[in-house]
């Protein structure tokens, strides 16, 4: 058990002791042991580490559906001692897989919004470094226009291309808050995730860790700067995980942390690096000879392996415990005010150990400062006094606002932790699960002992049976006719006369109990789901066609609640993880391969730019985790897509830049920024085609009119030529008419001043004038009217 005030070997060593003592072997060595005294070993019963390993092995062969059987057996044959049918024999004891399906869904469902970390600089330098270019970018913004019309007039482009400029306030927002980023933050974040990637972090590590918060309510990681592969994260066992005290999900506040791993003698020669010699190595051996499946034979066998050219023994593959721990402590740092010989005071860093100088010309004062360092080391258990590979451990990333803070490389997150022990979501649902598992079994054996459907048989209804032939028939001979051809002889009377039923009535012989077994099959499936939270909805067990969307919208976020400590919990293990590997790339020397490989990567500016803030403490990173949009949301957002592009208030476009988009709310509005923005742009197209339609309408009226009026002009032309002409026409037929009456009256006056001449030769006279006269008659109104003809003519042309 765990015994924070108890140990053997008399509790932890001083923590205020002096840096050069706590640098010591013997120093690691006491703290080492007290950690072991404290959680015991994997092979004692009552230790703390032994207990939170049976448990942890339980709850995960739960969530496997490879629990032990053996209980249920036991308990069959407790309910029913005295079954010797054989039922019993013939059950399927495989576990029924309710349960493993309840944990896949939970963890798939997480890490299906796949979580991507984005990284922002919280100083103030980077803060107003950041306020100053929005500032910027927002005056671009409202100059627009201007600045699309200069680029249109002079082909120039100040800073940003203004056709890439946002329009609305809304595409000003995402604008602003998705690509204002310093170079710092820039860089940080490709380091960041090109580490994730380089570690299948998200594919292996956190598929992992999510799996163990669902399973057993733990999941741990380990960071590690390895000189030749870079930042690397590792998964931990959390049953081989000790730590001190706490009451913390998320262990913020313990003191120290170590895991146990199972390695090969072989294994331990390579890894402590010559701190252990070959007689150390077989002392160790001759320790864990006959435990963890060691073979006690082998510990004096030996050969010499000419291809390796050493020898080669046969304790290289025992396997032994090795406890890998760190811890905090305090240390001071010591700085020497010292004032030169111009008078001025400088300050020097002098580290850990500080030894005040004698005889020196000019004055020296030490200061000093508390900081937090870690201690580290692999100690062998149950080998009482081998350590290796302790000290203090360097490259320890830190918060540059909190410099004399410091972190172990351990991320560690659980659900409901209380008196050190994690329950998870499977521990809850343990008893539940094996009731269900009984009851499965119960039904199997009462189909099993379920009889077929049988007869009654009256035997005397039977006797006495004839059937013509000669010879009575007997009740067995009557049954083979009844099982050959279906017809059943029997006598209706019994030998006092009186009529009697008929002999023959089957039995229906159902199973039995099997509708309250079925019963109590789904209870136990409600309290499970009732416990995890996974109704029919989420795990679309039971889909109801005829559910309301807001049904359907409830019971997810119902189920949402109830997992939101386990989704709670992977987020902060993933933050925690970035954050670490932001702080590590902060502290990269500037001539070790792995800042070649980050520099190539991600560029040579980029990475002078982020690891320029390990000297200056005024910068510092802040990692908020962000999650793509669970497939309701998606489903959601491509449903308004979908209609957005069916009213045309949307371009294929727009919907393939918001379908890119992984947060949900970033996606919202930008979807609300381009549907306001389309819809705009069709009140304007509809507008100018109103004005359009009204112009043409009103350029056609206006035609009309205008034709109108120089018909009627034309008629009215050409009615007053008409009367013209009517009245030249009367004219000239009066002048005709006043020019005939003339000459008439002359040739009266002829006649009676003498002039006369024979009758015959005046009539004649008489008659050619009149025919010549009537001849120049018919001439002119010919001319006139065919000058009439050719106006009228002329005019219509016109």
């Amino acid at each position: 058990m765990y015994r924070p005030n108890e140990s053997r070997q008399g509790g932890f060593p001083d923590p205020l002791a002096d840096a050069a003592i706590k640098e010591t072997r013997e120093y690691g060595l006491k703290y080492a042991k007290s950690i072991e005294s404290q959680w015991g070993s994997v092979e004692s019963t009552d230790s703390l580490l032994s207990r939170r390993n049976k448990m942890f092995e339980r709850n995960r062969n739960y969530a496997n559906g490879t629990q032990d059987t053996t209980i249920y057996k036991q308990l069959l044959n407790t309910l029913d001692p005295g079954n010797n049918d054989g039922s019993l024999m013939n059950l399927d004891y495989t576990p029924v897989p309710v349960l493993p399906k309840f944990v896949r869904v939970v963890v798939n469902k997480i890490l299906s919004r796949s979580p991507y970390p984005n990284v922002e600089a919280v100083d103030p330098v980077s803060s107003s470094e950041k306020n100053d270019m929005k500032r910027k970018v927002e005056m671009q913004i409202n100059a627009r226009k201007e600045l699309l019309a200069l680029k249109q007039q002079t082909g120039v482009v100040l800073d940003i291309d203004p056709e890439k400029l946002p329009e609305t306030p809304e595409e000003a927002e995402i604008f602003l808050g998705v690509n204002i980023k310093t170079t710092a933050e820039v860089a940080a974040q490709i380091a960041t995730n090109m580490t994730l990637t380089w570690n299948s972090f998200i594919d292996n590590i956190y598929r992992r860790c999510v799996n163990d918060i669902v399973s057993i309510g733990m999941a741990v990681s380990k960071r590690r700067n390895d000189p030749n592969y870079g930042i690397v994260n590792e998964y931990i066992d959390p049953a081989r995980f000790v730590h001190s005290y706490t009451e913390d999900p998320n262990f913020s506040d313990i003191s120290y942390a170590g895991h146990v791993k199972r390695i090969t003698i072989n294994e331990l020669r390579r890894i402590s690096n010559g701190e252990l010699d070959e007689e150390q190595l077989k002392k160790i051996a001759q320790k864990v000879m006959g435990r963890n499946g060691n073979d006690s034979s082998a510990i004096d066998k030996y050969r010499y392996d000419d291809r390796l050219k050493k020898n080669v023994f046969g304790y290289d593959e025992y396997m032994v415990d090795v406890l890998d721990f760190e811890f905090l402590s305090v240390d001071k740092i010591y700085f020497e005010e010292k004032e030169n010989r111009y008078g001025n005071t400088n300050f020097f860093y002098k580290g850990f150990q500080y030894e005040e100088r004698t005889g020196s010309v000019y004055e020296r004062k030490p200061y000093h400062m508390n900081v937090v360092t870690v201690y580290g080391g692999s100690y062998i258990l149950d080998c009482n006094d081998y350590i290796f590979g302790y000290g203090r451990m360097k490259n320890i990333p830190k918060n540059v606002h909190y410099i004399t803070r410091a972190r172990m490389s351990y991320s560690v997150v659980a659900t409901n932790f209380i008196g050190m022990m994690p329950k998870s979501m499977v521990d809850g649902c343990v008893g539940f699960s094996d009731m269900l598992q009984l009851t499965h079994l119960k039904i199997q054996q009462a189909i099993a002992k379920a009889k077929p459907d049988g007869l009654i048989i009256d035997i005397e209804g039977l006797e006495n049976v004839q059937l013509g032939k000669g010879g009575e028939l007997q009740p067995l001979d009557l049954h083979d006719i009844y099982e050959q051809t279906g017809v059943f002889y029997y006598r209706s009377k019994n030998p006092e006369g009186g009529f009697q039923n008929p002999p023959i009535r089957e039995i229906g012989n159902s199973i039995r109990n099997i509708n309250e077994l079925i019963g109590i099959y789904n209870h136990y499936l409600r309290m499970i789901r009732d416990v995890t939270g996974i109704n029919e909805v989420v795990d679309a067990s039971s889909p109801k066609t005829d559910a309301l969307v807001g049904v359907r919208e409830q019971a997810m976020a119902a189920s949402n609640n109830a997992t939101y400590d386990i989704t709670n919990a992977a987020i902060m293990l993933f933050k925690q993880v970035c954050e670490d590997i932001v702080k590590c790339i902060q502290i990269l020397p500037d001539d070790s391969v792995i800042y070649r490989v980050y520099e190539n990567a991600i560029g040579k500016e980029n990475m002078s730019v982020l690891s320029s803030f390990k000297d200056l403490p005024m910068y510092n990173f802040g990692v908020r985790i962000v999650k793509e949009m669970e497939d309701e949301e998606r489903a959601y957002l491509e449903q308004n897509i979908q209609i957005s592009l069916q009213q045309q208030q949307l371009d294929i476009e727009d919907a393939i830049a918001i379908r890119n988009i992984r947060d949900i709310n970033q996606a919202e509005l930008l979807l609300i920024s381009r549907r306001k923005k389309r819809m705009k742009a069709m009140q304007e197209q509809a507008m100018q085609n109103s004005q359009m339609q009204a112009q043409i309408q009103q350029q056609s009226a206006q035609a009309t009119s205008q034709a109108k009026m120089q018909e009627m002009q034309m008629q009215a032309q050409i009615e007053a030529q008409k009367m013209q002409l009517q009245a030249q026409l009367e004219a000239q037929m009066e002048q005709l008419r006043h020019q005939n009456r003339m000459q008439v009256e002359m040739l009266k006056a002829q006649a009676m001043l003498g002039f006369k001449t024979d009758d015959k030769e005046f009539k004649e006279k008489i008659e050619v004038f009149k025919e010549n006269r009537k001849d120049e008659r018919v001439t002119k109104q010919a001319e006139a009217q065919s000058k009439l003809i050719a106006q009228r003519k002329g005019n219509t042309i016109i």
